[in-house]
């Protein structure tokens, strides 16, 4: 066996090759793998009299074998984690969901979850996890839900002590239901509960989500989920926004994960109990979409959102337990204050977290303002005034805008004395319908959906945006905002995600206005398009959420006809249209100008003289693509970068020039009356 030496430290390069550029388990795996199998393979080659003939293909396979067992069966190798960059998996001590309804807010902390001992800590006995339950504020369906699991299991145990049949129970669970509504927090206690009626040994939680379950490369899914199973086991598996594990294509190893769960399940059944956390309708279109989750989660429990009445205690929770008081006026406004937040909330309010969030802001701003005193006595460094609570509400650029503002706004804008008139006569109903309502009167029910129909550039977006304002100065939307989208912000690519997505941007815009540009491209391009279905989950919404949204589609006018009149929900729906017509010679004009006084440009005279002219005669061969204020806007922008380039040739420039557009900065100019005599000659030849 020739060149031995070389060979070894050919190995040795290999190996730390494939400890530095594979995942640190699988490369460990695969140079462990390589070194146990290593040294038979020497000894075979001292006695194989063709080793020397054939050893490239051998070590090549070798090397193949050593990736395929590691891939398949990882070494069991204890590698030390960062659990700050590895944060995937973690035991639960005795604190909750972040932010959550936890009766004591300073309790334990979060550590990195072991793959298989459980932690040490306090067993609690089933009353006193029971009362900690009870302690909980509000939940008080969860609460009797767990209570008529605790008494089936208490009457199963005695039952099976006295030697009688005991049918059996699946003490797993889904929970739905909004962020921060304490799903973490009961799942902790429950795990509590099932150890005080041993049904687990040990009660522990292990908190994951995708992250911890699915890995980025074929055949270490399994092995991973695996592990976390068995950090888990004797306690309970809690997994948050599980629907996440839905496969999204074939390179999706999401299904893996479920697979192995679903074995693990059947497995470790008296060792093991699985909560699956999440949205309400996500959650049960996972667990119906799977057989196998069907047959093993079969009880339902749904964390509601906090009424205001119960943030507000929350509230008043946290600050006794860290020690600071509510002044007075505090203490009469904060239930108010909390019924307006949970008014404006949509579906990504943070409930329980909202008051932490809430709470620390106002601790800071209670810090500045009592920063600048030196000698300040006990009572004021615990107490939190409104003033503090109110600017930690307070979204810090929030200004308050007037009717006649907006309509200022609206006025200053070019040209679209049309679009101007609609919105204006629009404002005026609205107006006078808000003093009939005021005054005890009936009034007639307005649809404020638009169809903004016209060519691009015209103006569209922007006006949507001020009657977001107006809608919003007219207390007829709570927030006023403009949620921009299209096609590809409603539609995804796979079965079952467009309702999903649709329902995202939806929410974002609750209390505003949902834009949606280019609306006639949601119409079905073949029985696999999936824009219908983002049609009917839009038509849904607006009829469910018909007093907090306002939807607005825009696009080219003979499209949207089409697009409006082919859909009976559509039509019935959107019965206003608003046309923005091309803006004119004079209009685009106007915009240059304005573009140019707004970045501190002056036009030369003969520029000024000559500016429309020149823009009838780039504009002679508009079309239906034609970008109107886009253009104008596009046009101002070459004419700085052509005067750039013209003045940087110059040897000597003067301040005054810097300011200056010239004619030419725009790729035009006036025929010299030479030039002009020459054109005539030629044409009255012909």
């Amino acid at each position: 066996m020739k060149n031995a030496g070389i060979g070894c430290g050919i190995f040795v390069v290999l190996a730390l090759l494939a400890m530095l550029v594979l995942p640190t388990e699988y490369g460990t795996s695969v140079v462990g793998y390589a070194t146990l199998l290593s040294v038979p393979l020497f000894i075979a080659g001292a006695f194989y009299k063709n080793y020397d003939k054939f050893k490239g293909y051998i070590w090549a396979g070798f090397w193949v074998l050593c990736a395929i067992l590691g891939a398949i069966n990882p070494l069991d190798v204890d590698v030390k984690k960062d659990p700050e960059k590895d944060p995937s998996a973690q035991v639960v001590e005795n604190g909750g969901e972040a932010g959550e309804n936890v009766p004591q807010p300073a309790g334990g902390e979060m550590q990195a979850a072991g793959p298989t001992t459980a932690p040490e800590r306090p067993q609690k006995s089933l009353e006193e996890a029971l009362a900690e339950l009870d302690n909980l504020i509000g939940l008080e369906e969860v609460k009797e839900e767990v209570h008529k699991m605790v008494k089936y299991a208490q009457v199963s145990q005695e039952r099976e002590k006295a030697g009688l049949k005991v049918p059996k129970m699946s003490y797993h669970c889904v929970f739905t239901g909004n962020p921060g509504t304490g799903k973490t927090t009961v799942a902790r206690i429950m795990g509590d509960i099932y150890r005080a009626l041993g049904i687990l040994k040990s009660g522990h939680l292990v908190e994951t989500d995708r992250s911890g379950l699915v890995a980025e490369y074929v055949g270490q899914t399994a092995p991973k989920t695996n592990k976390l199973v068995d950090s888990a086991l004797d306690g309970v598996l809690f997994i948050d926004e599980a629907y996440a594990l839905a496969g999204n294509g074939k390179q999706d190893f999401g299904e893996e994960a479920i697979s192995t769960l679903l074995k693990r399940m059947e497995d470790d059944r008296d060792r093991l109990v699985v909560i699956v956390a999440g949205y309400s309708e996500e959650m049960k279109n996972f667990i119906d979409a799977n057989s196998g989750l069907k047959s093993r989660f079969n009880r339902y429990i749904y964390f509601p959102d906090y009424t205001a009445k119960e943030l507000a205690d929350m509230f008043r929770m946290r600050a006794k337990s860290n020690q600071f008081v509510l002044a007075p006026e505090l203490e009469e406004s904060l239930d108010k204050m909390m019924a307006d937040q949970v008014k404006h909330k949509d579906s990504q309010f943070g409930n329980g977290r909202f008051v932490r969030n809430l709470f620390e802001s106002a601790v800071e701003q209670q810090a500045l303002r009592l920063g600048d005193d030196t000698d300040l006595a006990p009572e004021a460094l615990m107490t939190l005034t409104l003033a503090d609570v109110e600017a930690a509400i307070a979204p810090q650029d929030a200004v308050e805008v007037t009717l006649e503002e907006v309509l200022a706004e609206l006025d200053n804008l070019i040209g679209m004395e049309d679009v101007k008139a609609e919105v204006r006569k629009m404002a005026d109903f609205c107006k006078i319908a808000k003093e009939r309502e005021a005054a005890g009167m009936k009034t007639a029910q307005l649809s404020y959906h638009c169809v903004f129909t016209g060519s691009p550039g015209t103006g569209k977006t922007t006006v949507a945006r001020i009657m977001a304002k107006v809608f919003k100065a007219l207390g007829i939307l709570d927030k006023g905002q403009l949620v921009e989208t299209d096609r590809s912000g409603l539609v995804a690519e796979y079965v079952g995600q467009t309702a999903v997505k649709t329902n995202k941007v939806i929410d974002s815009a609750l209390g505003g206005v949902l834009f949606i540009d280019e609306a006639y491209t949601l119409v079905g391009k073949g029985d696999k398009d999936f824009g219908p279905e983002a049609i009917a989950t839009l038509l849904k919404r607006m009829e469910d959420d018909r007093d907090r949204l306002i939807v607005i589609v825009a696009g080219y006018s003979e499209e949207m006809k089409d697009f409006i009149d082919n859909n009976p929900g559509l039509q019935s729906r959107f019965t206003r249209y608003i046309h923005f017509k091309d803006y004119t010679t004079k209009e685009l004009a106007d915009m240059f100008r304005m573009y140019a006084k707004k970045s501190h440009y002056v036009l030369s005279e003969e520029f000024e003289k000559n500016l429309q002219g020149a823009i009838a005669y780039l504009t002679r061969n508009r079309d239906k693509n034609f970008g109107n204020g886009r253009w104008a806007r596009n046009l101002f922008e070459k004419a700085v970068e052509h005067q750039a380039s013209r003045l940087a040739a110059l040897e000597e420039r003067t301040p005054e020039m810097l300011n200056v557009l010239e004619l030419g900065d725009i790729g035009v100019r006036i025929k010299s009356p030479e030039e002009k005599a020459q054109e005539s000659q030629e044409a009255s030849a012909k």
